[in-house]
């Protein structure tokens, strides 16, 4: 019997699509020990998505340099030979989008042949410096308070869908995690079609959106919202789970909730 193409499931739980590792200075684990966790738990693949940013002035360094993608290739690689009969092992990047240095993050992108690029958006220019969008720290709180958190979800949402039209990238990350620490966070009406039009432009780039399990620790619910997630299954726009994994225990985490979770939002 053939199954049509919508009783397909909507994504595949044995294949993680975000993983980090030491290398991004805000994880912990060796690429091995991550592809070892991936295998006791079954999975069929795993992509390897480590931070590249480029031309962003932040005092704490959250991204590789060359000379870490330079390694991170060698080991991948040597990963590969050894435990490729068991996992297929993807090398991929999560390129942060700086609308002030499209030329560097082209350049960036050309050097290496990605097996996935995914495309996020961690900071937020004010004077002479950049403040993360995704971090807790007070001093990037304040800031956004003090600018107005309805204007930077509107900047940071305008950033993706510029981004999205103008970069080569795979899958969307993350989409609605911009000031995920801010209490009470709302997206507004202008916020919830700007993120239309977004997906919108992932569609007609033929770009995935990722299903971030993380979400399940920070909200119960993945990233992006419900809402969100639906319209992109009408729209017919591929999903693509990942964990965000920053320590090993953390691969595939939460992806058995996945199928029926998702299952409920058609």
């Amino acid at each position: 019997m053939t199954t049509s193409a919508s009783q397909q499931p909507l994504v595949d739980p044995s294949r993680d699509g975000h993983v980090h590792t030491y290398l991004c200075r805000h994880a912990v684990g060796s690429m091995e020990e991550y592809v070892q966790a991936a295998i006791q738990k079954g999975l069929q693949a795993m992509t390897f998505l480590e931070h590249m940013e480029a031309e962003i002035r932040y005092p704490h360094r959250s991204w590789l340099e060359e000379v870490d993608f330079d390694y991170y290739f060698r080991e991948g690689q040597r990963l590969r030979d050894l435990y490729g009969e068991k996992i297929e092992i993807r090398l991929g990047v999560e390129m942060g989008y700086n609308p002030d240095a499209q030329v560097a993050l082209r350049k960036k992108l050309g050097q290496h042949p990605w097996d996935s690029i995914g495309l996020s958006c961690h900071f937020y220019r004010h004077g002479e410096r950049h403040y993360n969008l995704l971090s807790n720290r007070r001093e990037s709180l304040e800031l956004f308070a003090s600018i107005g958190v309805d204007l930077v979800l509107s900047t940071y949402l305008s950033m993706l869908t510029e981004a999205v039209r103008s970069l080569e990238c795979t899958v969307l990350c993350h989409l609605d995690a911009g000031l995920r620490h801010m209490p009470a966070i709302r997206f507004n009406e202008e916020h919830r079609a700007q993120i239309l039009t977004l997906l919108e432009a992932v569609r007609e780039r033929g770009m995935a959106l990722e299903i971030n399990t993380s979400g399940f620790d920070y909200r119960g619910n993945p990233f992006p919202a419900d809402w969100i997630i639906s319209t992109a299954i009408r729209m017919g726009i591929p999903l693509s789970p990942g964990s965000d994994a920053h320590r090993p225990e953390d691969v595939g985490r939460y992806f058995d909730r996945l199928p029926a979770y998702l299952k409920a939002l058609q």
